[in-house]
């Protein structure tokens, strides 16, 4: 990975968002939450909650994501405010945070890597 290169850094962004929320909902495959089953709900959730850190924690343009994901600008948009509805609940909240932290985290590890194997 090419930590100046905003390609490699978007990426390192969506899959540390996806691997912060996979971290909650272990039972279910990273395959799932990326593209989750028909009507398996908590994918579907997992994946808004992961598209919705990717946008607003990491500042990745809505447009970027719905070229990435493939999804549609209404799903993307979707999602935002699935989740931004969600987030008025203190225990959804609580949880959403230390999702949000642990994307940071592993964001920054990576970097740290990219730079000290360039």
């Amino acid at each position: 990975m090419n930590p100046y290169s905003a390609q490699d850094r978007l990426d390192a962004q969506m899959a540390a968002s996806f691997a912060a929320v996979k971290t909650i909902f272990a039972w279910l495959p990273l395959r799932d939450i990326i593209e989750p089953p028909h009507q398996q709900f908590d994918a579907m959730l997992a994946r808004q909650i992961a598209l919705h850190i990717t946008i607003r924690t990491f500042h990745v343009p809505k447009r970027r994501v719905v070229e990435l994901q493939q999804r549609s600008r209404e799903a993307v948009n979707r999602a935002l405010r699935t989740i931004d509805e969600r987030l008025d609940s203190p225990e959804f909240a609580s949880i959403y945070r230390l999702i949000q932290t642990r994307a940071r985290e592993f964001f920054g590890q990576k970097m740290t890597d990219a730079r000290n194997a360039a």
